[in-house]
């Protein structure tokens, strides 16, 4: 029988402590007892006391040599038992006769046995150890002899106010004890608020009993817990052998003491709690048995700059080796996306290898095979990616209505249940296992399980990595399950998960040639050598290449390629070089798949449009001829970039907001307008200085044409993002206002420069290092802000104004970058200033 950890029926029974100090205080009460007979005046046969002491002594060792024996017993630890108990036991009497023929009143006698107490207490701890499966016996039966009788639980249903509650009979559980009720009177959903008077009735802990239906309206089961699972610490299994994706997952262990399962092909995994509830960790075990899976590739999304991820990805990037000595050659995670853009991709990527499958498919679901991997795609705090990016949610919407016939199925994990948390109602409906951890407010309960809020309390679940678990293998009708998963040590100075990468690092299969292709065409080829998407992973580690890099470009799962700039691409027939122009953009290339850059004029005629589309017909294979013209050296296309980059700045922040799907074709080669566009961009003109907003917009066309659909807030933010004289001066937010052409922003419209805030926490260094980057590259731009400091578009243009309300650069002008009013020479006094002065 297992060893319990919980808090025991009887504790000084058993325990390690309160056991020698309980034992020695009654073999002193026997002293006092023989010493008060003394001072009565009665003799005490003190020879008859030593031989019955003696006798004693070698009773009690032999009935524990008896009692240790067995087939399945240690021989040492049965000689250990019995020398530990004639030892005691002959100290004890010795004692005994010692104050019989003296007195136990004195200071000496006291200091005797407390010596011997000290003295023998360490070894009864060893011998306690021993006895364990001995104790969990002994326990079990005095925990049984406590259990009700069913007739006083029905004594019990009556005195809470449950009426006609019949106990049929108790079966025993993992964790205790489940009655099965008769109902005929109360029903099952009367019974529910009674449960909580119930457990005080009964003298249980909170949380003891949980109630579930029967098959008919007149039977339920009551669990009566007699473990508090919640409470315990659960080991994750050391294992590391293969196991298949098509089998259950062990992740941790239900309240009932049965293990939670979860069974990850075609089924879609919500797990919602706030921050600090244990959504990490359950995410790495999570990963831990995924990347076991011989039939399962992994692909991340984690927008908190990867923090998760990179603990899988360390023995690849610094070329730990594995217990034969081998250099761990691949990432643990196949991909891994940290920015909006690459998570469009991934989603892309994810949704087209989806739509693919299923048109070669035979019919009927795919089971994955090492040869055909399933895809399994993690999304990390992508709470900001699916409110504020609906060119994500689109391909994600999408990918997880077709990924469950084809063997790709999403895991989301969120700080709330809430439609803008997940990507909206589309998207929920396609969960199938519903994890809730630990919040502070109940109520949250509504947006993890609407269906079942009114029975659980997700802000009474004990600690981290306690939950509430729904999964389609579980009753419909029936309420989440209380558990807990499995621990993972992540603290920073562990590497525990760095051993289980290394573990499984040949475990995992490669992608299916097939899926590889498909993902080529969203930069899958180049995920880690293009340094622009990969580098925030060499910026953690704080290396330049990973040591254990390969010499291939990625044409398979498994290849990492080397992190060096992509060969050039081979010259197309569009005329703008790399591949066939896609729809809306002009050259029709990703940022991943630009070849070499001649001139500034040839980047903007490949990178212009910046759209989330792949290149019709895929990305073309690298040739070892490159392109004609020779590219210039890596000085000029840095300056080539960053010019480029400021003379587009609007349209980096529409990129960023990402605009809706293409408008259709006409039929003449022209793409549709809204016919009230040019109505809309009047609305501006013809507001003044002042300016006017979208929704001031909206709301007009409101009331101008009542009963026709106005354009979305999206539609009417690209309209003035493309017009060449409609800007907003004050920043995000701010109205829109008609520039003159010969006087860009009017005095009106042009806010005064923001006045310095004091610094808090660690924007003091964040803006001393934007301060550095600006004055050094003599280039005040809030894009260029973004891509170095990795910060979102409101921290950057905060960081601009900041340095403009010091004189540092200047005001904003259009969309051109700001002058830099403090020269280069200057930076290091500018830099001390700024550090004394907060």
């Amino acid at each position: 029988m297992a060893r319990s950890k919980d808090r025991e029926v009887t504790p000084w029974v058993h325990g390690v402590f309160e056991t020698p100090l309980y034992t020695s205080g009654v073999i002193y009460l026997g002293g006092v007892g023989l010493g008060t007979i003394e001072d009565l005046g009665h003799t005490v046969p003190l020879e008859l006391l030593g031989i019955g002491s003696i006798g004693g002594v070698v009773a009690a060792a032999t009935a524990r040599f008896l009692r240790t024996g067995g087939p399945n017993r240690s021989r040492r630890a049965r000689w250990f038992h019995t020398a530990f108990t004639g030892i005691w036991t002959g100290a004890a009497a010795a004692w005994m006769n010692w104050v019989a023929h003296g007195t136990p009143w004195t200071l000496t006698s006291g200091a005797a046995i407390a010596a011997a107490t000290v003295a023998i207490a360490p070894f009864y701890g060893f011998d306690r150890f021993l006895r364990g499966d001995e104790i969990a016996e002994q326990w079990a039966k005095e925990e049984a002899s406590l259990s009700r009788p069913l007739t006083d639980w029905q004594e019990l249903f009556t005195s809470v106010g449950a009426r006609g509650v019949i106990v049929e009979e108790k079966d025993k559980t993992h964790n205790g004890f489940r009655l099965t009720l008769t109902l005929t009177e109360t029903d099952y959903d009367g019974l529910l608020p009674l449960l909580k008077r119930l457990e005080m009735k009964a003298r249980l802990r909170t949380g003891a009993l949980s109630l579930k239906p029967g098959e008919h309206a007149a039977e339920a089961f009551l669990s009566v817990s007699t473990r508090n699972v919640l409470a315990e610490h659960v080991d994750l299994t050391p294992d590391d052998h293969p196991i298949t994706i098509n089998e259950p997952l062990t992740l941790g262990m239900l309240e009932s003491g049965e293990p939670i399962e979860i069974l990850m092909r075609q089924n879609s995994v919500l797990i919602a709690g706030q921050k600090g509830s244990g959504k990490s960790v359950t995410l790495h075990v999570l990963i831990s048995l995924l990347t076991r899976c011989i039939d399962a590739v992994v692909w991340m999304i984690d927008m908190a700059s990867g923090h998760t991820a990179k603990r899988w990805l360390r023995p690849w990037v610094e070329g730990w080796k594995d217990k034969d000595g081998n250099t761990v050659s691949r990432p643990l995670i196949d991909w891994v996306a940290t920015t909006e853009d690459e998570a469009v991709r991934l989603y892309n990527a994810a949704h087209d290898i989806a739509d693919q499958r299923a048109k070669t498919a035979r019919g009927g679901k795919l089971v994955p095979k090492a040869q055909q991997p399933a895809i399994i795609v993690i999304t990390e705090e992508g709470s900001d990616l699916m409110a504020w990016s609906p060119v994500a949610i689109k391909p994600k919407t999408r990918g997880i209505k077709k990924g469950r016939k084809a063997a790709i199925d999403y895991v989301d994990v969120v700080q709330r249940g809430t439609g803008p948390n997940t990507g909206g109602g589309e998207i929920d409906s396609q969960y199938d296992t519903t994890i809730g951890l630990r919040f502070r407010k109940k109520g949250e309960g509504q947006y993890v399980f609407p269906d079942f809020y009114h029975q659980i309390n997700l802000s009474a679940l004990p600690g981290n990595g306690a939950c509430y678990i729904k999964t389609p293998a579980m009753n419909q009708g029936e309420p989440p399950e209380k558990g807990r998963f499995a621990y993972v040590n992540d603290d920073e100075d562990s590497t525990h998960i760095e051993e289980m990468a290394v573990a499984r690092a040949n475990i995992r299969p490669d992608l299916d040639n097939e899926a590889i292709a498909i993902a080529n065409k969203w930069g899958y080829q180049t995920r880690w050598s293009d340094t622009e998407r990969s580098g925030w992973m060499l910026e953690a580690f704080g290396i330049d290449t990973p040591a254990s890099a390969g010499t291939n470009a990625a044409t398979s799962g498994g290849a990492t390629g080397t992190l060096q700039a992509a060969p050039p691409l081979p010259p197309s027939t569009n005329g703008h070089g790399g591949g066939p122009a896609g729809p809306g953009r002009p050259g029709g290339r990703l940022p991943s798949e630009l070849g070499d850059m001649p001139s500034t004029d040839d980047y903007l005629k490949k990178y212009g449009g910046g759209a989330q589309q792949p290149p019709a017909g895929g990305a073309p294979a690298p040739t070892g001829g490159g392109a004609d013209v020779p590219g210039p050296d890596e000085a000029t296309v840095k300056a080539a970039f960053e010019k480029v980059w400021a003379g587009v700045e609007g349209l980096v922040q529409e990129a960023a907001e990402q605009h809706e799907a293409q408008q259709a074709d006409d039929g003449e080669g022209k793409p549709r307008e809204h016919p009230h566009k040019d109505e809309v961009i009047a609305m501006v003109r013809d507001a003044g200085p002042g300016g006017i907003t979208i929704e001031d917009c909206r709301n007009r066309l409101e009331k101008q044409h009542p009963g026709e659909k106005v354009p979305s807030r999206q539609s009417v933010t690209n309209w003035f993002a493309k017009h060449p004289q409609i800007i907003q001066p004050g920043g995000p937010k701010t109205p829109y206002v008609w520039a003159d052409p010969d006087h860009p922003a009017a005095p009106e419209a042009q806010d005064e420069p923001d006045q310095p805030e004091p610094f808090e926490g660690d924007d003091l260094e964040l803006f001393l290092h934007a301060v550095e980057l600006v004055v050094s590259t003599q280039f005040g731009s809030t894009s260029m802000l973004q891509r170095k400091l990795r910060v979102g578009f409101a921290k950057a243009t905060w960081l601009m104004e900041q340095m403009t309300a010091r004189n540092i650069t200047g005001p904003q002008d259009g969309a051109k970058a700001r002058e830099v009013l403090v020269k280069e020479s200057g930076l290091d006094a500018l830099l001390a200033r700024l550090k004394e002065e907060n």
